[in-house]
């Protein structure tokens, strides 16, 4: 079991076989449908309700749906339906920015996603595969999140608040996930399920973020 779970994930808390086997990990995933949930209720109450914060929306939840299957179900396959959800939801909340707040055109923003994807995909290339029990791996999505969230707070804009607050909540995230493989032979229930919280919270803040303050330009993207 132990074995398996060095392949696809990195992390502790499956202490039995079957759909049940990791039940705490499964059902934290939970705060996803609940952060795409509160997304979706101030969504509705907008005056103006943008399609692609829809997606956004859809995404979010996507993400405690993808997750949820794989700790039900562990495997090199279910894996990619927990990776790509979340993938999916940082490059498109990138785009929305860069767009939205950042005032980039289509190609811009374009460009500086691609240059995102490349130098996160060499970063994982050459750092060591596990370290901080996988965490290291979204090193640069964190430091994308603080520098983001700087310049906008900079430019006096609500949305930097917001993302300064959900790169705590990744920096919090971080050190669990880091600390979950540790505590792991004393509490075999581990504590990856504050991850998936801690992330939930994140998705939840961005999203909050972007909803509760749209761009007064409503031709992009």
């Amino acid at each position: 079991m132990a074995d398996t779970l060095q392949k696809v994930g990195f992390y502790c808390g499956r202490v039995g076989d079957g759909f049940a086997g990791e039940l705490q990990n499964s059902l934290s995933n939970l705060g996803f449908i609940l952060a795409a949930g509160i997304g979706f209720a101030i969504w509705r109450s907008n005056a103006r309700r943008e399609i692609f914060q829809l997606i956004l929306i859809i995404l979010a939840a996507s993400i405690g749906v993808g997750s949820f299957i794989f700790h039900s179900a562990p495997n090199t396959l279910t894996l990619q339906l927990d990776l790509i959800p979340i993938q999916l939801f940082g490059l498109s909340a990138f785009f929305y920015a860069a767009r939205r707040r950042f005032k980039l055109p289509l190609w811009g923003a374009i460009l500086a996603i691609a240059m995102f994807f490349v130098a996160r995909q060499g970063w994982i290339m050459v750092t060591p595969r596990g370290a901080l029990g996988g965490g290291i791996t979204h090193i640069p999505t964190v430091a994308l999140l603080i520098t983001c969230g700087i310049l906008l707070a900079r430019q006096r804009r609500p949305l930097g608040r917001y993302l300064i607050i959900a790169s705590g909540f990744y920096v919090a995230a971080l050190v669990v996930r880091t600390a979950d493989l540790l505590v792991c032979s004393r509490f075999p229930l581990g504590v990856h399920w504050a991850w998936h919280l801690l992330t939930a919270a994140v998705v939840g803040t961005v999203l909050i973020g972007i909803i509760r303050h749209p761009s007064t330009s409503p031709s992009a993207p």
